[in-house]
């Protein structure tokens, strides 16, 4: 018995990190398998490689399957024994659809001292994501806020009703100058509009776009399936006008592999692959989504736009003529 228990115990050791006799071993954990929706995971990522082996790439991008990174700490490099170096990356991730998760098997890449190249996988990680709403639990009855009570040596309150047409007189003066400016120019210059457009670059029209959807506030309204048909009908047309490929036509799994293959940046592809399938389930599966996750869909969309814009005009600098 006291062999067979030696035994057990070495094989545990053995096991704790994956492969610990290959050059390149890998282990993932988290702090908690269960979550409410959006509460954050505590994810660490240790590597440990020989002498010679370096990490070409952690493998965790900014969305992992059903799991998006919210924020990602500088990597942590340590000394260990036989010379081997430990890498230890750490990430705050949250998943935004209830249900039985598994966050999945991250492929790290390394290249070993000869340049040949490799990648190790982790296992995959169960996490069961459940609702802030209880099972059973009326939504229709969540009271307001109460206001908070005034101490005794505040300052004199404003009355609202001064505060609102203040408000509502600011309004009407900002509108009227940009009313008589609008006619002013356009009284100069009739076809500035339609110049203007032309000489938006894809990425910023998609821009001009999404900043409008996002103030339709379409979510808070329960309307998530027009949501994200404007979000998939502009990202679609801004990959059609910057790339020439036929968006329209392919479903987002078939369109991530046409980018792919035309050699667009990776996270921009991963950003529109997501938001597009996001979309389909909300227009033809009728998910269950939520207006924090729909705006953070919005919020996406424009950061890579945004750096899809600066881009372009690098583009357009390279192009110009020294």
């Amino acid at each position: 018995m006291r062999v067979l228990g030696t035994a057990a115990l070495l094989v545990l050791a053995l096991g704790s990190v994956a492969a610990a006799d290959d050059p390149v071993s890998v282990a993932a954990s988290v702090d908690k398998r269960g979550i409410t929706i959006g509460d954050p995971i505590r994810l660490a990522l240790i590597v440990e490689v020989d002498p010679g082996y370096q990490i070409t790439d952690s493998g965790v991008g900014r969305t992992m399957d059903e799991f998006e990174v919210l924020e990602a700490s500088p990597p942590q490099v340590t000394r260990i024994a036989n010379s081997r170096t430990r890498y230890t990356f750490r990430y705050r991730v949250t998943a935004f659809r209830v249900g039985d998760l598994v966050f999945p098997q991250i492929h790290v890449a390394y290249q070993g001292p000869g340049g040949a190249r490799g990648v190790v996988p982790t296992a995959d990680i169960p996490i069961v994501v459940t609702s802030v709403i209880l099972p059973g639990e009326a939504t229709d009855d969540i009271k307001p806020a109460k206001p908070q009570l005034r101490l005794p040596t505040a300052a004199p309150q404003i009355p609202q009703l001064a505060i609102q047409v203040a408000l509502a007189v600011v309004v009407l003066v900002m509108l009227a100058l940009i009313i008589r400016q609008t006619r002013r120019v356009a009284a100069r210059r009739p076809k500035d509009a339609d110049m203007d457009e032309v000489l938006l670059t894809p990425a910023q029209r998609a821009m001009a776009e999404l900043n409008r959807v996002a103030s339709l506030h379409l979510p808070e309204k329960g309307r998530y399936a027009e949501h994200y048909a404007l979000l998939s009908k502009t990202l679609r047309a801004y990959v059609g006008d910057r790339f020439g490929l036929s968006a329209n036509e392919r479903t987002p799994r078939e369109l991530r592999e046409d980018m792919l293959r035309a050699g667009i940046d990776r996270t921009e592809i991963a950003t529109i692959y997501e938001i597009l399938r996001e979309g389909e389930s909300a227009r033809f599966h009728h998910a269950v989504s939520y207006p924090a996750r729909a705006q953070h869909a919005v919020r996406s969309a424009l950061d890579a736009m945004r750096r899809a814009a600066v881009a372009e005009q690098y583009d357009l600098m390279k192009g110009q003529p020294s």
